[in-house]
């Protein structure tokens, strides 16, 4: 088979349709327990382990060269633009015009060519990688929004770019701020990637990055900020500047990249938590001579006054990218791959653990697949028993699990056009889903089966207690100054309620029996607006019920 394996998850609720099976039997790493207590299931990855880190690394040198030239090009076009404007240069001289041409070239480029290492890290590193990404949700979901917004900002830029200085300086101001966040977002999530045992102190920390890990951070930023400063002015030295002042000014930022590079290397290495072994340490090695060597002709070209070479200067570049990264990926190996070889180890316990019950699940699916959802019975048993259970008492299989109980079937009671509408519709802001899958004539047996079985479609039952005038008065009062807030005074609702995540019920057309109105009232109901009023006379509760129940007659 080929090479290493892929992990899949396999939640809780899969695990309860089998008490008889066991555990993994090998722990893995606090780390990993912590994730929602996730088992991994083994698939076969589609290529050997060595050629998908091969691919990774490759796809990801390519992607990041243009993410450096996006980000260099980004920086300099708002530099020259604020530079033109404040040297007053001649319209045909400008060289932030120019810079911005390109812009459009790179990001297309770094954005594609980010399609296929995001994919290869998802097979290849699955669980570091999601575990990274879910400890930074809330920044990584914003990575569109940033991308998005800073594109249309410096094509704004770039748009009539002479005409509205200050309106064009706050788009390239906006522009750039954003798009400099998305590698500061990106650092932060492989900075997490790379060190799972950190995970739950990035988690304790109120998933931030803290201490080493927050310094680790900044500087590694920086020097992707310093990369994208040295292939900027690279490029536009060789590719758009048109005389000896410009190509001066660029190198400028070309040598202050290199010696920025070459400071934060320094820092970067003084904070790598153990030694590098021998090949980590050749890397190294390389990319500095490589960067020394680069330096070195760059200063002999200025003191001779002539121009740079690209045949020469382009090789050195790209050895010390190549160096650098073959270095950070031969760092995160030595921690990531003993991680997954331990990940791979208790995946072939579990599955070992699993093969027994195989043939079980197969014959369960196959019969799944001979159900034909041809009447009501079937269609409950098959698609809302494991919420609201057999007996249609809300307490299914999955009910636990969920923030808003399922309601208990066997106390509702309504009409059939309401019931219809839930069905179809699903109840927003909870678990109900809709059912749009069945037409109406199925749903129709389903609702003849609950009304068959629970008397769904009934009137509520008369009240188990008697209510005296006095005590009706006293609950329509406190209906009238409390729970028409958001029920409304005629049971339908009210604007409050219009936006309740799940909406209250229309009390016209939408009931449950009196024992299980007067538990909602007593208690409330667990993950909704609805709060307990158990503080109230249990003579005034049930006053509540009568009134609720009479909305149905009205």
């Amino acid at each position: 088979m080929n090479g290493g394996r892929w992990q899949v998850s396999c939640t809780d609720s899969q695990r309860e349709q089998s008490k008889s099976m066991p555990p993994p039997v090998l722990p893995l790493p606090m780390e990993v327990e912590l994730m929602n207590r996730l088992s991994d299931l083994l698939l076969e990855k589609p290529i050997t382990d060595a050629l998908l880190r091969g691919l990774l690394f490759t796809s990801f040198t390519l992607h990041l060269i243009f993410v450096l030239l996006t980000l260099g090009t980004a920086i300099l076009s708002l530099h020259y633009f604020i530079d033109s404007h404040c040297g007053g240069r001649p319209k045909e001289l400008r060289l932030d015009k120019r810079i911005l041409k390109t812009f459009m070239v790179h990001k297309s480029l770094a954005v594609v060519l980010g399609i296929a290492p995001l994919l290869l890290i998802q097979v290849g590193y699955t669980i570091p990688f999601f575990t990274a990404v879910n400890l930074f949700a809330r920044y990584w979901m914003l990575l569109v929004v940033f991308l998005i917004i800073a594109f249309l900002c410096f094509d704004a830029l770039g748009h009539k770019i002479y005409v509205h200085r200050y309106l064009h300086f706050a788009f390239g101001v906006l522009a750039l701020a954003l798009l400099l966040a998305v590698p500061g977002i990106f650092v932060a999530i492989l900075t997490a990637f790379e060190n799972p045992g950190r995970w739950q102190a990035i988690m304790n920390g109120g998933y931030r990055l803290t201490d080493a890990l927050a310094v680790h951070w900044l500087f590694r930023y920086l020097h992707i900020l310093g990369a994208a400063v040295v292939f900027g002015s690279g490029f536009h030295y060789f590719f758009i500047a048109a005389d000896d002042t410009e190509r001066k000014s660029l190198q400028k930022w070309f040598v202050a990249g290199i010696l920025l590079q070459f400071i934060l290397g320094i820092l970067l290495y003084g904070l790598l938590p153990e030694r590098p072994g021998y090949i980590i340490t050749v890397f190294l090695l390389v990319g500095i001579v490589a960067a020394a060597i680069l330096l070195w002709v760059v200063f002999s070209v200025v003191s001779k006054n002539r121009p740079l070479n690209i045949r020469l200067v382009l090789p050195l570049l790209l050895l010390v990218l190549v160096s650098m990264l073959l270095t950070r990926q031969f760092l995160h190996d030595r921690t990531l791959l003993p991680l997954q070889k331990r990940l791979e180890a208790n995946a072939i316990a579990y599955g070992n653990e699993l093969k027994p019950f195989k043939q079980l699940a197969l014959d369960a699916y196959g019969a799944s697949l001979k159900v034909v959802y041809d009447n009501g019975e079937t269609i409950y048993s098959k698609s809302c028993s494991f919420c609201h259970g057999e007996k249609g008492d809300g307490k299914g299989v999955e009910a636990k699990r969920l923030t808003i109980p399922p309601e208990d079937i066997s106390a509702i009671r309504t009409t059939r056009r309401y019931l219809h509408t839930i069905l179809a519709g699903g109840v927003s802001g909870s678990a109900m889903p809709y059912f749009t899958v069945f037409d109406r004539y199925k749903l129709d047996s389903l609702i003849d089966y609950l009304d068959k079985k629970h008397h769904v479609l009934s009137l509520p039952e008369p009240l188990p207690v008697k209510i005296s005038d006095a005590l009706f008065q006293q609950a329509g009062k406190i209906y009238d100054e409390t729970c028409s807030l958001c029920h409304g005074r005629d049971g339908r609702g009210s604007a409050l309620s219009k936006g309740f995540q799940p909406p209250p019920p229309d009390f016209t057309v939408y009931s449950l029996s009196p024992e299980r109105t007067f538990e909602v009232i007593t208690n409330g109901y667990p993950g909704t607006n609805m709060s307990p009023f158990g503080s109230l006379a249990a003579d005034v509760r049930w006053g509540l019920v009568k009134i609720v129940h009479e909305k149905r007659s009205q």
